[in-house]
């Protein structure tokens, strides 16, 4: 299948993101106003629109899982656990192109063993990030739609907005369960930045950089995933 140019619209989304977050994230903290817009996406088709819901489905139950992993680092073992079962509807969810009837079983088994390990308090880690593996077998985009560094980098992006999001709301209500989700948002953000940082750095320089930024800036506002070292203004 020919593959349609990358849309314009996911590079204006990664080159202006680090802008937009070091405006956008002391206009919320400090005087709670809406951040400026991400860029919408701009699809020539519905099945191109369809193939970058399901890769923002398929990227976050990853951030789920290394939620989960985060928070059992902490000893939340009750929201590691519901972080876990949280996880389970997106998998159900996820379109066959993206995952197959075994690979779905096999996922939510890991998945379940790893809700178990809780329970046990016995080889949690280990299970979580089997589980992140596993999912990482499986393709970003729907076959015959590969991922393209541009609509990577508009993932990525919408992982940081992500966990910008679950930091704002954190600060509001103090619940370390959407911190810890947004943890995971930023963890997985970090994560496919660096799988794809090289091919990114040869396709458009300065987007690396914007995002590269916008990494660090998380990085502040998430220290660890215990809500206690974080600082909230």
């Amino acid at each position: 299948m020919k593959m349609s140019p990358p849309p314009l619209p996911w590079l204006i989304a990664a080159f202006v993101i680090g802008a937009v977050l070091a405006i956008s994230f002391r206009l919320k903290l400090a005087n709670d106003q809406q951040a400026a817009p991400t860029p919408q996406i701009a699809v020539s088709s519905p099945v191109e629109r369809a193939t970058l819901e399901a890769t923002f489905a398929r990227i976050d139950v990853e951030a789920r899982l290394r939620a989960a992993l985060a928070a059992y680092s902490v000893g939340e073992d009750l929201i590691s656990d519901n972080l876990l079962t949280d996880a389970e509807m997106p998998i159900a969810s996820l379109p066959a192109s993206l995952l197959t009837d075994d690979d779905r079983a096999r996922l939510n088994e890991l998945v379940y063993q790893a809700r178990m390990a809780i329970l046990t308090k016995s080889g949690v880690e280990a299970k979580i990030e089997t589980a992140i593996k596993d999912l990482r077998q499986t393709p970003y985009h729907e076959y015959g739609f590969p991922a393209t560094q541009s609509s990577m980098a508009g993932a990525i992006t919408d992982q940081i907005e992500k966990a910008k999001d679950r930091f704002v709301e954190t600060r509001r209500s103090g619940d370390h369960k959407t911190y810890l989700i947004g943890f995971g948002h930023y963890k997985t953000a970090e994560a496919l930045f660096q799988m794809h940082k090289n091919d990114m750095q040869l396709y458009k320089m300065t987007v690396s950089e914007q995002i590269e930024k916008s990494l660090l800036l998380l990085a502040d506002l998430y220290p660890s995933p215990r809500l206690a070292d974080a600082e909230m203004p």
